[in-house]
């Protein structure tokens, strides 16, 4: 008897290491279970995430952090205070730099989070001033005391402000 019971043992060791058994019997979830999971079903279910409205709210900070980031660069670093065409495309520039670095460090790269980046850095370039109105001794700390005086000095508060042209809310 004891011989019988060797040999079903040996036969089952047998159909488990067979290359053709690709799944198991779960008696608890009553379903057959894939043994062997391939790179691409990896892979798949790693790009398959949910949608999080949490994750649109930070790539918008994302490109409004990038903004604070060049214009501090470009103020502190380079010294461009005068406004004009160099400042702008230095901004962009530096912008664009920044906002790429971060979203690939937070893994923020798909499209719709890409969109959501551009749409809070335009946010911040255009109505970014209002930050000054409002917390002028914390962005003296980070860009200059001067420009912040200077922002002050050519803006209202509650305006949308593009080169030239100025819209009070």
């Amino acid at each position: 008897m004891a011989n019988l019971g060797q040999k079903d043992f040996n036969a089952r060791i047998k159909r488990i290491e067979s290359p053709r058994n690709t799944s198991y019997y779960d008696p608890d979830l009553k379903m057959h279970v894939p043994k062997r999971t391939t790179q691409e079903a990896i892979r798949k279910s790693a790009k398959a995430r949910k949608f999080s409205v949490m994750k649109l709210l930070i790539s918008l900070l994302i490109g409004c952090v990038a903004v604070m980031i060049g214009q501090a660069i470009r103020l502190r670093f380079l010294g461009m205070t005068e406004t004009g065409n160099a400042m702008l495309a230095t901004d962009l520039l530096l912008t664009a730099f920044f906002m790429l670095l971060i979203s690939a460090l937070m893994r923020h790269r798909k499209i719709s989070m890409r969109l959501c980046q551009v749409v809070g850095a335009v946010a911040m370039i255009v109505a970014g001033h209002n930050l000054m109105w409002f917390y002028p001794d914390e962005l003296a700390i980070i860009y200059t005391t001067d420009y912040v005086a200077q922002i002050r000095a050519e803006t209202e508060p509650m305006s949308l402000v593009f080169r030239d042209i100025a819209i009070s809310l």
